[in-house]
């Protein structure tokens, strides 16, 4: 349950006739970008700590993109380049036990350094992206090594956004995201975790464009060896509702699918993970290859 940037790859109408027929009827979402980046939450699926404290993961990426997919999936003939470093916090209150469940509250901060070029045409842009609350989460311990959690992500508009701008690290408009997830990780044994994540994006007043609603699953499945964790992490997405201009479909549905290898390290109350998801299906949009490195720590745990 986490958020920076997602598909960063944002095409404004204006650049030229070229870029309007190939790069921007390629990409799904207003302008290519997410409220939600998929793959971002990697190791960290449906992994609450079970004491009550205040606990921080500090994320560092660099996503990459060189080329745009149509519909089905086949390349389009469209010079483009993007590229994004992220520098996210993540601040995650845990309340403690009420009964059977345990409680979180969680606030996620992203600062997006964005560049783009489409058919020569290039911008940048840099600053918060859209700011992500978690109101309540709530956790239930199906075994020792078992969980579910579900809650409620919501990405609020960023002053970073500017609807003329050709780059932007922030969408223009509120997304609501529930999500189910569920853990299964046993020490020195099978690690797995599947998140389900629902976006259910409002209209841009600004430009009175709505994106589509769509599925986000995330995974992870390793095997722990001691404090050492080694598998993989991923994330399939399924844009399920068209786009829409003014109240009128316009069609414009992305599909994605990245996977990659991941490690991890638990140095006791510190624990490190770097992965890297590699797009190996686009459409509607770009194949984007990004690299996580993660950092998750306490602030304040109750003795």
């Amino acid at each position: 349950m986490m958020r920076n940037v997602s598909v960063l790859q944002s095409v404004a109408a204006g650049c030229t006739a070229f870029v309007l027929l190939g790069a921007q009827n390629a990409l799904a979402l207003e302008g290519g970008t997410s409220p939600f980046p998929a793959g971002s939450t990697g190791e960290y699926i449906a992994a609450m700590p079970p004491i009550t404290g205040l606990f921080a993961v500090q994320q560092t990426s660099y996503t990459s993109s060189d080329r745009l997919y149509d519909a089905h999936g086949d390349k389009l003939p469209v010079p483009f380049k993007m590229t994004a470093r992220s520098t996210t916090t993540r601040l995650l209150a845990s309340w403690g036990q009420f009964g059977d469940t345990h409680l979180y509250s969680q606030l996620v901060l992203p600062l997006v350094s964005l560049g783009l070029n489409v058919a020569g045409h290039g911008d940048k842009d840099k600053g918060l992206a859209n700011v992500t609350i978690s109101p309540l989460v709530a956790r239930w311990g199906l075994s020792p090594e078992a969980n579910v959690t579900a809650g409620l992500d919501i990405a609020l508009p960023s002053s970073s956004y500017h609807a003329e701008r050709m780059a932007n690290v922030a969408v223009g408009y509120t997304s609501w995201q529930p999500i189910v997830a569920f853990r299964y990780n046993k020490p020195n044994g099978l690690d797995v975790g599947l998140s389900n994540r629902l976006l259910i994006n409002q209209r841009n007043s600004d430009t009175d464009y709505r994106s589509g609603r769509a599925y986000v699953g995330e995974f992870t499945a390793g095997w722990n060896f001691g404090r050492w964790k080694v598998g993989a992490v991923g994330a399939y997405v399924n844009q399920f509702s068209d786009d829409k201009q003014g109240g009128a479909s316009i069609g414009n549905r992305m599909r994605s699918f990245a996977i990659g290898p991941s490690i991890a390290y638990n140095a006791g109350p510190v624990i490190l993970n770097v992965n890297y998801q590699r797009g190996l299906y686009a459409a509607n949009t770009s194949k984007s290859n990004a690299i996580w490195v993660n950092v998750a720590f306490p602030l304040w745990a109750k003795p």
